[in-house]
């Protein structure tokens, strides 16, 4: 199994209990309330931000990764740029759905999930590119941006493939909010139980 389809299997088996718990559990407090408003609100941000930096960066990694060290854009100002918004897109979900449980679940499960990933991609890439590797490790922080280091030519080369894939993720993103209330519709008519209100 290719490095790749073993990350993508890790993120798809912590995102299982993330989906039961977005089905199952809702919260406690009125649907039209200040926290619900506030709390979604939140959401939309995180969702927002999250999704900006995942197409920031699929503009420069595009289907060159693994294949050159990119050291341009976000991945000048920090080697995981992607795993970041991803997280913020957790974030986003948790807040978005209103749902505290999903917000802690998130660094529990994906957080340590990417951190694994992660240590597994930079040993395949300092076994690969070496020398040239370790020089790029030592100066870029592996998730906390050091913006002192940015750098971008005025230029640069995009995809097809990576226009797709920003387009994916974007209606991914944009669904998120409707498929929110298409489950509060279902909850309310008994369609899909609930089977726990966190908090209590």
């Amino acid at each position: 199994m290719s490095l790749r389809k073993l990350r993508i299997h890790l993120l798809r088996l912590a995102f299982i209990p993330i989906v039961f718990v977005a089905v199952f559990v809702r919260p406690s407090w009125a649907i039209e309330s200040t926290t619900a408003f506030v709390m979604e609100f939140g959401g939309y941000l995180f969702l927002l931000v999250g999704l900006v930096i995942r197409i920031w960066c699929t503009f420069y990694i595009g289907s060159r990764k693994s294949k050159e060290i990119i050291a341009e854009g976000p991945y000048s100002i920090c080697r995981n740029p992607l795993y970041i918004g991803s997280f913020l897109l957790a974030i986003g979900v948790g807040l978005c759905f209103e749902n505290l449980l999903i917000l802690i679940l998130v660094p529990t499960i994906i957080l340590p999930v990417h951190i694994i990933a992660t240590k597994m991609e930079e040993t395949h890439l300092e076994s690969k590119f070496g020398e040239q590797y370790r020089i790029y490790k030592q100066k870029v922080p592996r998730f906390w941006p050091r913006f002192s280091n940015y750098n971008s030519p005025n230029m640069i080369e995009v995809s097809v493939h990576s226009i797709r894939r920003i387009a994916m993720d974007t209606v991914g993103v944009l669904l998120l909010p409707e498929i929110e209330d298409l489950l509060e519709l279902l909850h309310e008519n008994g369609i899909i139980p609930v089977l726990w209100h966190f908090p209590f």
